[in-house]
């Protein structure tokens, strides 16, 4: 089968070359310049049909780099509806800005008039892979390339359905399903291995009894850090094996002895970069006998003995300059202090982020440096094969990599095994509880419409439609003002949040019908960063049982804040970005029952 680079810039001709083989033989190579009159468009080509598929495959150049997505897709399907008989399309978009394309899949469905089927264009939803040059080869050469191409008859014989294939190929649930079942894996692993201080003072001892819930609080912190990643919030060097080996001590990457990597790098970027003010950060020293920062957990550690590190502390505190202060409650240290013991404060540890190393957390290097091996595989190797992004999917246009809302399916599953009462890991379970996404937006949309017309009991269903209507980007409704003030003033509670999955829709929601109801404004990125912290803050609540679950909703609105800033490169503003609020008060961990 012939294939295409899919992290260099698009070529026509090797992607025709592609098309030949993954589609089904009927597809009809014919390259045709498309005259349009669109917005984000600038100039199209028609490359070929496939009847068996009912799909066109288009080429477009966009204006800008900037792709914004629902409008494109609004735009194609528009241009759909007037010049072609087809419901679906395989479309190119690539702008002459950048190196990166996107291969986007748009489907359209069938409706029934007169008991006959006939081509509506409604419920158009567009699936996309990102590839060029920020791409992640993995998943699209797997979805892609590995499955080789669109089958009509499965190697026994029998008929398939191609449409039904090929939308399979574009399915992020498939993309989630294989991250969690490595990230599982890894778990499991870890828990063999990893171990945490468990005690008080001197009285302390490195155990694995809490791996579970200390091991899926490492995971959310890390993930939070890869999502970041995507807005250059997090240095390139603390993910550089060579770079590593350059300022830690002995850096062994694949050593199940030493575990320098974990101490020195990512307990000091969570606890002591993120966690603190750029111009606060330092070093905890020793001064005579005890450290002038005893407690203080929001200060750098070395080890006591042997240095961590190659160079010198300054030199390590630059090297996390370029890192803002984020705040928010991730990544507070859970070390404390506890009451006096003949008359000196005693240290309670759980985290481990100690400059002894008889206090300190034990996670081998091999856990996250390990290349593949007995099974095993370390974690940077696994969150690197993934493409990440920042913006959640919604249900009309889903592209095909990690987003927020994974964290969801990915931490539910992982709960699942965990029971917090007996405090024990069902190793052979992963029970999933997440609520989809279709389930959770058809919620939302009912509670908010309840909520609307019990309030204001004056709006008429129409105008309820034509709110709700995704393919409306105007209403018009006798007092708009009315209804904005209605949404901006809700009270949403969740007695079961869980990872955040309908708190975070309802968020969404929110989000689009505000803007909808008040066109002139939200148009900058500082507008709706603005009102999503307004709603995160004054409108969404919720609880569980588990403090791990909350955690993990907290997290998820966490990231939607990250995607409304732009980073500056101005150190005394933080760079532009906004610490996280504290939402304490909005999640908490709570038995709703009782």
């Amino acid at each position: 089968m012939r294939t295409f680079n899919v992290v260099e810039p698009y070529k026509r001709e090797s992607f025709i070359e592609f098309l030949t083989d993954f589609l089904p033989e009927d597809f009809e190579c014919e390259q045709e310049e498309l005259f349009l009159t669109f917005t984000n468009i600038d100039k199209g080509y028609k490359l070929g049909i496939s009847k068996s598929l009912d799909l066109n495959v288009f080429e477009f150049s966009t204006i800008s780099c900037g792709d914004p997505r629902v409008t494109l897709t609004k735009e194609v399907v528009s241009f759909m509806k007037k010049y072609t008989s087809y419901s679906n399309a395989l479309v190119i978009f690539y702008s002459d800005d950048s190196q990166n394309w996107r291969l986007s899949l748009i489907t359209t469905d069938y409706e029934k008039e007169n008991g006959k089927i006939v081509r509506r264009y409604s419920n158009p939803k567009r699936y996309s892979f990102l590839l060029g040059n920020e791409c992640k080869e993995h998943t699209p050469k797997t979805m892609l390339f590995k499955k080789g191409g669109i089958k009509e008859r499965s190697e026994s014989g029998k008929k398939l359905n191609p449409l039904e294939d090929l939308q399979s190929r574009f399915a992020v649930e498939t993309v989630t399903k294989e991250f969690y079942k490595e990230i599982f894996a890894w778990y499991e692993w870890a828990c063999s291995l990893a171990k945490y201080p468990q005690g008080k003072g001197r009285e302390v001892s490195l155990v694995q009894d809490n791996n579970a819930v200390n091991l899926i609080r490492l995971i959310t912190r890390l993930m939070f850090v890869w999502f970041i990643k995507q807005k250059d919030l997090i240095p390139s060097w603390i993910f550089d094996i060579t770079e590593l080996q350059n300022v830690l001590t002995d850096f062994v990457p694949d050593s199940l002895e030493s575990g320098n990597y974990y101490n020195a790098v990512l307990q000091n970027l969570f606890f002591a970069t993120l966690n603190q003010k750029i111009e606060n950060r330092s070093f905890a020293e020793r001064s005579g006998e005890h450290s002038s920062k005893y407690g203080i957990k929001i200060c750098y550690r070395d080890d006591n003995r042997h240095s961590f590190f190659t160079c010198e502390k300054n030199d390590i505190i630059e090297r996390f300059k370029s890192v803002p202060f984020l705040n928010g409650g991730l990544f507070e240290c859970l070390d404390t202090l506890g009451e006096r013991e003949n008359g000196s404060d005693v240290q309670y540890y759980k985290d481990g982020f100690s400059r002894e190393g008889s206090r300190r957390a034990f996670l081998p290097n091999a856990l996250f440096w390990q290349k593949e091996k007995d099974g095993h595989e370390g974690l940077i190797h696994i969150l690197n094969r993934y493409n990440f992004t920042v913006e959640e999917s919604s249900p009309t246009d889903i592209q095909v990599a990690l987003d927020p809302e994974l964290l969801g399916k990915v931490f539910e599953n992982l709960l699942g095994t965990y029971n917090p009462e007996t405090k024990e890991t069902a190793r052979k379970s992963s029970g999933s509880f997440y609520t989809p996404r279709e389930i959770v937006d058809f919620m939302v949309d009912e509670s908010l419409q309840n909520y609307l017309q019990t309030n204001i009991p004056e709006i008429t269903e129409e105008e309820i439609r034509t709110l709700f209507n995704d393919d409306e980007t105007e209403v018009n409704i006798t007092d708009n003002k009315k209804i904005k003030t209605a949404l901006m003033n809700v009270k949403i509670f969740d007695p079961a949040c869980g990872s955040g999955a309908f708190p975070g829709g309802m968020l969404k929601r929110l989000i689009h019908l505000i803007k909808k109801t008040d066109t002139d404004f939200y148009k900058t990125k500082s507008d709706v960063y603005n009102l999503k912290l307004h709603i995160i803050e004054n409108c969404i609540f919720g609880s569980d049982i588990q403090p791990i679950a909350v955690q993990i909703a907290k997290l998820r609105f966490f990231i939607t804040l990250i995607c409304e800033q732009e980073k500056s490169n101005d150190i005394h503003d933080n760079y532009g970005i906004k610490p996280l609020p504290n939402l304490e008060t909005q999640f908490v961990a709570a038995d709703t029952l009782i």
